[in-house]
């Protein structure tokens, strides 16, 4: 089985990206524009979820 990466991030870290990220992007884009990425990462969110679960179920 091949050997998955780890994501070598603290908890503060990945915080801290993820409000970077957000300031970033509602500086760029319009409300309208942000309500789409909103769904998109929500979106991105919830598959991952799945997988997570599926692989759980697995083991």
């Amino acid at each position: 089985m091949e050997e998955k990466q780890k994501l070598d991030l603290s908890g503060e870290e990945l915080v801290s990206l993820a409000g970077s990220l957000a300031i970033c992007l509602a500086k760029k884009y319009s409300r309208d524009d942000l309500k789409t990425l909103r769904l998109f990462f929500q979106s991105i969110a919830s598959n991952i979820t799945i997988i997570e679960i599926q692989n759980i179920n697995k083991y």
